[in-house]
């Protein structure tokens, strides 16, 4: 069955599965209606499943309750009574909960990083598609969109087992690499090591007592529960080796005599983790984004908010619609962070070959820099492509810490926009005054037009973007740029 609803003010469909019930009931166990699904199995570890509509009207203790649909871009997601409700500016908060009240809309929690935004279940619709669709008519509903419980992988994952071999920061030929295929990390050492920077790092999970991150890890970090909590602090922080890897390529520490070192050794780790079982809305990754740049958002200290942010999250070689609320929350980091002066967003492009980054509506969106991977010859690796590509890092067979305590080599976009994101935090730390709208210009005329290719007038190509990262390049027109 065909169903509709809005996002971003267009109208979209879904196409529905008929007689078929999502339920999610913590630690029970319920008969199925479908056969095993590799598409279903990261939903089913996230303890949804899938039953007729009669038995799902017998389970009283369910948690949620939801109908499997299937977008136009082929992904799965389950639609629930959950949306996000944006009211007209001109009401005062207690008159917009007033008006949320009398359309039937029952508040969850108001999200702070945009006016009269509101995360809502409906009493009175069938479901949030059909809350949607009525709501979007509204004359005092700006927007009305459902939160889709949805799959948000990790771009890729760690493999297996120190300075020397980690090429990103100093290639010297080691493992046939080409030498100086690296970002220039010891050069930018000598100026800087990222003191006084904080880096937030969105992911689902991190070994925040690993030897080698423990001492850099900020006071400002927290994880959401399933539920939708926030916890300030990382007792009771799921852990997790993707998360972990990338902490570690921005901030392990260095010259502790432990495994290797991140890009900014010296810099503070805000470490974040949502979505601990790579299953749940964007709502909730929005809420994160919006909480790096100002912790207040979910009662924190607006202070402790972060100077840079990477996320590494998203599905492979898949396209990936942009909710409103999650566009929202990067454009409010992006504006509103670091005081004013903008917080830069570094997102890792999807892997796979010949994939269109523009498919992607996380990535390819304003305020985000999109990065993808190279090889320790220089050279683009099996990642997405196009106009929105930013930057290019290394990622493939790239050495950091794990989430079992240890280190090891992995490849990855994902890894890829960690490593950039900590050349961008030693940037920062010799020019803090930078907005974000210079920093980025600071890390795209320091790259390095590599891969042999011919780059267009503006200086970018859609494998390359506007080059490979220089950390030392970086920091020095950083020193040299003139504040605002």
């Amino acid at each position: 069955m065909i169903r509709e609803y809005f996002v971003r003010g267009e109208r979209r469909t879904v196409d529905e599965v008929d007689d078929l019930v999502a339920v999610r009931v913590e630690g029970a166990v319920v008969a199925e209606a479908l056969a095993d699904d590799d598409e279903l199995s990261p939903f089913r570890e996230a303890q949804w499943v899938f039953v007729p509509a009669s038995a799902a009207l017998a389970l009283e203790s369910a948690d949620d309750v939801g109908h499997l649909v299937r977008r136009p871009n082929g992904r799965l997601g389950i639609v629930t009574r959950r949306l996000t409700v944006q009211v007209t500016e001109d009401l005062s908060e207690e008159a917009a909960e007033q008006a949320l009240a009398r359309r039937g809309l029952i508040l969850v929690r108001r999200l702070r990083f945009a006016p009269n935004l509101f995360e809502v279940d409906t009493t009175e619709h069938a479901d949030s598609l059909a809350a949607s669709v009525e709501l979007n008519a509204d004359p005092l509903i700006t927007l009305a969109e459902p939160s889709l419980v949805e799959h948000v992988p990790q771009r890729a994952a760690p493999g297996d087992p120190r300075f020397a071999e980690q090429w990103q920061w100093a290639n010297t030929g080691q493992g046939g690499g080409t030498a100086g295929a690296d970002v220039r990390a010891p050069a930018a050492w000598e100026k800087t090591r990222g003191a006084g920077i904080r880096v937030a790092v969105i992911d689902n999970g991190f070994n925040a007592k690993h030897e080698d991150l423990k001492a850099g890890v900020h006071a400002a970090s927290g994880f959401f529960t399933r539920a939708g909590a926030f916890t300030v602090g990382v007792v009771g922080m799921p852990s997790g080796d993707h998360g972990t890897f990338c902490a570690g390529m921005v901030a392990a520490r260095r010259n502790n005599l432990l495994g290797g070192t991140g890009a900014a050794p010296e810099a503070d780790l805000v470490l974040i983790a949502c979505l601990g079982d790579q299953v749940g809305t964007q709502t909730t990754l929005a809420r994160a984004v919006a909480y790096a740049a100002d912790p207040s958002t979910e009662g924190g200290d607006a202070a402790a908010g972060a100077d840079v942010l990477v996320s590494s999250l998203g599905p492979n070689g898949a396209d990936w619609d942009l909710t409103t609320t999650l566009a929202l929350a990067l454009e409010f980091a992006a504006t509103k962070g670091r005081g004013g002066r903008g917080l830069a967003i570094f997102w890792a492009a999807s892997n796979g070959n010949d994939v269109d980054v523009l498919k992607d509506e996380v990535v390819s969106h304003a305020d985000v820099i999109a990065v993808v991977r190279s090889t320790r010859k220089d050279l683009e690796d099996n990642a997405a492509r196009g106009p929105e590509v930013e930057l290019i890092a290394p990622g493939v067979d790239v050495v950091s810490t794990t989430g079992s305590g240890g280190y090891g080599k992995s490849t990855g976009t994902s890894f890829a926009a960690p490593c950039a994101a900590g050349c961008a935090a030693l940037a920062l730390a010799v020019n803090p005054a930078l907005t974000r709208d210079a920093l980025r210009k600071v890390m795209r005329d320091s790259a390095d037009k590599v891969g042999g290719v011919l780059y267009d007038a503006n200086g970018h190509h859609d494998d390359y973007g506007f080059g490979r990262v220089n950390a030392a390049r970086a920091v020095e027109l950083a020193a040299s740029a003139v504040g605002p």
